[in-house]
């Protein structure tokens, strides 16, 4: 399995052609769920399953949790001393209600829109350009910005900016420390940099730095302390937040911004499509010639296909299994009345890249990067709309035409389905209506259109999928007058 990476439930899922199939590995089982319609069922809350049954053991290794608050932290996970109680319970509540559509999620979506807006004002400005690795570039921006919307201005990148490189070494070295085998030695890079990063959080928590950071790191601090946690160890909690929150956004935002410059008619389209968000503003700076603001909210409503190639971007990287452990044994119906016996003690692993690109669900150009794939039509199909032939009104739909909502799994599924989802959306929408308007990006080394590079699937996944290779770009600004640009939500 490990050396085949990503691409070992795939290569299974041809030999055998099985919707579910068992692996016995080092004494235990796992279930591997190839089949949308059985998925839709397993991943429903259940008193036989357990999400955090099997994640727990994976956060304590990467955050480096010592064993008593572990005991913190698994305490009444079953809710048998009542639903509000516990740490986990309590915190995943919280967690939810924050990062619902509401106040407190705007004010976070608000703060980190403008942050990118001001960090890429300051990108290239005039003549200039800049020749970066695009992921790196996008890494940087990301990281500073949602540390400050999220974490406040006394983030630890903030205080300490050379800390954006020690989280991205521990989240390359992730594998090797979730193995555990004397990190210090085996996963160096990786283990300093997760040292460097979990003393300023330590910091931030002793400090008193979390109080003005949102509502969500005040609260989740608060609850960590009352629980019982040490400051440190609450510093190191949020450790695993701060992964949450950047691991999957920074692939995604390169892959999308990958699939879009390195495909020039698109590229055209996207930027005439969101040129229906921006809203020219009166200039209030001295020496400023011109301001433009983009909406958010417009660019879900009304550019489909930035949203449809955002979805489909997704589709095509989301290769990340989501897991349960069976805690009883039980049978499961699946549709068509078939059973299935799961055994207690099984890890299930539903294989969403072996979902994402099954021609069964979602046609024969599975394997194809369609960019209108989830763009809505009663009377036109998505060739049709790339091509301009119709004048038809297109929508943006959560989903293809005849294709299970539980086989779209880029934000897992059932009872722990990512809370973040909301904010990811409008972050990454938001940076790459920046980019289409602001700038001109080109291969560094042709100065020519920059290559979408292979998925690298050989890799174990913990996050969406990376390149093979990263490519080395010219970032530069568009011809044309000067513009200050504006994110709103």
């Amino acid at each position: 399995m490990f050396w085949h990476g990503a691409s070992y439930f795939t290569r299974l899922a041809a030999q055998t052609h099985y919707p579910v199939f068992t692996l016995n590995t080092m004494g235990a089982s796992t279930v591997v769920v190839t089949d949308p319609g059985i998925a839709g069922v397993v991943q429903r809350a259940s008193k036989h399953t357990s999400f955090y049954g099997m994640i727990l053991e994976v956060t304590k290794r990467l955050c480096g949790f010592d064993e008593a608050s572990m005991r913190v932290i698994r305490w009444n996970l079953d809710g048998v001393h009542g639903a509000e109680e516990g740490l986990m319970n309590e915190s995943h509540g919280m967690v939810d209600g924050e990062l619902s559509p509401g106040k407190n999620l705007n004010a976070m979506s608000i703060t980190q829109l403008e942050k990118f807006a001001s960090m890429l004002n300051e990108l290239a400005p005039g003549d200039s350009s800049v020749d970066t690795s695009l992921m790196e570039f996008i890494k940087q921006t990301f990281t500073v910005a949602n540390a400050y919307a999220v974490y406040g201005p006394q983030n630890p990148f903030a205080l300490h900016p050379e800390l954006v490189q020690s989280f991205w070494d521990w989240e390359a070295g992730m594998v090797p420390i979730l193995a555990d085998i004397v990190p210090a030695l085996t996963a160096r890079k990786a283990y300093l940099g997760r040292r460097a990063i979990n003393a300023a959080l330590q910091d931030f928590v002793e400090q008193g730095h979390y109080r003005s950071a949102s509502p969500l790191i005040q609260k989740r601090v608060q609850i960590n302390l009352k629980h019982g946690l040490s400051t440190k160890m609450a510093g190191r909690a949020e450790l695993i937040l701060l992964f949450g929150i950047i691991g999957n956004a920074v692939p995604t935002t390169f892959w999308m911004v990958a699939n879009i410059f390195g495909r020039p008619g698109l590229l055209a389209q996207i930027r005439e499509e969101t040129a229906q968000a921006v809203i020219p503003m009166k200039a209030l700076a001295p020496g400023v010639l011109k301001v433009n603001k983009i909406s958010v909210a417009a660019l879900r409503t009304k550019c489909p296909l930035l949203v449809s190639t955002f979805r489909e971007t997704l589709r095509e990287i989301s290769n990340l299994a989501s897991v349960r452990l069976v805690t009883n044994t039980h049978i499961v119906t699946a549709p068509g009345h078939r059973t299935y016996t799961l055994k207690k003690g099984s890890m299930i692993q539903i294989a969403s890249g072996v979902i994402h690109a099954a021609p069964s669900i979602w046609g024969p150009d599975a394997h194809t990067f369609n960019p209108a794939r989830f763009i809505s039509s009663t009377s036109t199909n998505s060739e049709q709309f790339l091509s301009g032939s119709s004048k038809t009104e297109y929508t943006a739909t959560a989903l293809p035409k005849g294709v299970p909502s539980a086989a779209y799994r880029a934000f897992g599924g059932g009872s722990v389905i990512c809370p973040g989802r909301h904010f990811a959306q409008s972050e990454i929408l938001g940076f790459v209506a920046l980019m289409v308007n602001m700038f001109d990006v080109a291969d560094a080394g042709t100065g020519g259109v920059i290559g979408v590079p292979e998925r690298d699937d050989g890799r174990i996944p913990l996050s969406v999928m990376k390149p093979k290779k990263e490519p080395q770009v010219i970032i530069k600004r568009k011809c044309g007058e000067e513009v200050v640009w504006r994110l709103e939500l």
